[in-house]
C-alpha cells in the first residue's frame, strides 16, 4: 500500500466516523464518493462496510434502550431481498458506470436529504419497501442510508430513538453485506489492510462525535455533512466522466 493512499483513506474515514456518530448517518455517504476516486470501486465498498460495522456498532451499544424494533426488523426483512441484486450489480457492472452511479446517487441523495422529503404513515409495506432499496444500495455502492433516514425522519422519531434506530439497522444490514462479500469473493487483501490501518481513525471519530454532539446544534453541522455530500458526489461524476470519455 502506498503511504499517500492510507493518509488518504484514514482521513476520510475520520470525517465520516464523526458526522455518523454526531447525527447518526453519513458513513458511506460520505466516505464512498471520495474513496471511488482514489482506490478500485469493491474495494471502496467493501472497506466502508467494514468500518461502518466498527461505528454503528459502537453507536447501537450506547442507544439500545431506545430502538424502534418493530419498524426495523421490518427494514431489515425487506433489506434481505433486495441485496441479491445490488450484489449482482457490483460483480457485473462496469467500474466506472458504478463510479458514476455513486457519484450521481449520492447527489439525489444528498438534495433529497437536504430538502427534507417525507414518506407517508407507517406500514409494514412501507417499511418492506424501503428495506427493499437500501438492500439494493447496500451490496452495490454501501450507500444504504438515505431511504431509512428519509422513512425514519417522517415518523418523527425523537433523536434518541432514531439514532438508535438507524445503527441497529446499519450494523445488522453491513454483516450480512461482509458475509456476502466472502461468500463471492469481493474481499480484497488490499480492503483487509486499508481497513486494519484505518480502524483508529473510526475510533477518534466516534470520541470527536460523542465530544461533538454535547457541545454543536447537530442541525449546523448536518447541512455542513450535505455540503460535503455535493463536493463528494462531483467529485465522483467529474472523476467517472473523465474515464469514460
Amino acid at each position: 500500500m502506498e503511504l499517500a493512499v492510507v493518509a488518504v483513506v484514514i482521513g476520510i474515514v475520520l470525517v465520516a466516523s464523526t458526522a455518523q456518530t454526531l447525527v447518526g448517518f453519513g458513513f458511506a455517504l460520505i466516505a464512498v464518493p471520495f474513496l471511488v476516486v482514489t482506490l478500485d470501486v469493491r474495494d471502496a465498498v467493501v472497506l466502508t462496510t467494514l468500518l461502518s460495522i466498527v461505528n454503528t456498532t459502537i453507536i447501537a451499544a450506547q442507544a439500545r434502550d431506545d430502538v424502534p424494533w418493530r419498524t426495523v426488523l421490518w427494514m431489515l426483512a425487506g433489506s434481505l431481498g433486495g441485496m441479491p441484486i445490488g450484489l449482482a450489480v457490483l460483480l457485473f457492472a462496469p467500474e466506472d458506470a458504478l463510479r458514476l452511479a455513486v457519484g450521481a446517487s449520492t447527489l439525489v441523495m444528498a438534495a433529497a436529504l437536504a430538502s427534507g422529503l417525507r414518506f407517508g404513515s407507517s406500514s409494514v409495506a412501507s417499511e418492506l419497501g424501503v428495506g427493499f432499496v437500501s438492500g439494493v444500495l447496500n451490496t452495490s455502492t454501501s450507500m444504504n442510508g438515505p431511504p431509512v433516514v428519509l422513512y425514519l425522519q417522517s415518523l418523527g422519531y425523537p433523536p434518541q430513538a432514531f439514532r438508535a434506530g438507524l445503527a441497529v439497522f446499519f450494523v445488522s444490514v453491513s454483516v450480512l453485506t461482509v458475509a456476502a462479500f466472502v461468500a463471492t469473493g469481493v474481499v480484497s487483501m488490499n480492503a483487509l489492510a486499508l481497513a486494519a490501518s484505518a480502524l483508529p481513525a473510526v475510533v477518534a471519530g466516534s470520541v470527536a462525535g460523542h465530544a461533538l454532539l454535547r457541545r454543536t446544534q447537530p442541525e449546523l453541522f448536518r447541512r455542513l455533512v450535505f455540503a460535503l455530500l455535493i463536493a463528494a458526489a462531483l467529485s465522483a461524476v467529474g472523476s467517472a466522466a473523465v474515464r469514460l470519455a
